[in-house]
This record gives C-alpha cells, sequence and structure tokens, in this order.
C-alpha cells in the first residue's frame, strides 16, 4: 500500500489494448455443467483437434444456427473462429 500511496505502483483495474484501440463491448455468459459431462466434453474436443472449449462451443453453436437456418447470427460465430 505505501508504495501505491508514494504513486511507486499502479493501481486500479487493468487496462487490455487492442489493436483498433477499442474494448469490444462483451458479456460472460455463466455456464454450469457437471464435472462428468465437462470431462467428457474435453475428451471430444481433443478428438476433434479444437484447442479450447471456446472453440468446441463456438463451431458448435454456429453449426446448429446454420442448421436451424440462423445463417446470419450463425456467421457470427464463425467470424471469431
Amino acid at each position: 500500500m505505501r508504495e501505491a500511496k508514494k504513486g511507486r505502483i499502479k493501481t486500479g483495474p487493468v487496462r487490455r489494448r487492442y489493436s483498433d484501440g477499442e474494448a469490444p463491448d462483451m458479456k460472460v455468459l455463466p455456464l454450469r455443467m457437471e464435472a462428468e459431462i465437462v470431462a467428457r466434453l474435453d475428451e471430444a474436443r481433443e478428438r476433434l483437434g479444437l484447442k479450447t472449449r471456446m472453440d468446441l462451443f463456438r463451431k458448435s453453436l454456429a453449426e446448429y444456427l446454420t442448421a436451424a437456418g440462423e445463417h446470419e447470427v450463425a456467421q457470427l460465430f464463425t467470424k471469431q473462429a
């Protein structure tokens, strides 16, 4: 605390830099699942060659939305992948 009061270290929220200078407006979607289901999803994700759970969710949402005829919304997920 003394170092912060003397101005030697930064305090407050961490600010991230983005290539275009603007931070995107993001929302966090909490998702609860049983540990066994998460373990099985991770196994499937590895078999599919996907690096992260987020990749799995984005790809799954894009495919589901495309199949449901929501092509414009599905395209939002394919741009991030």
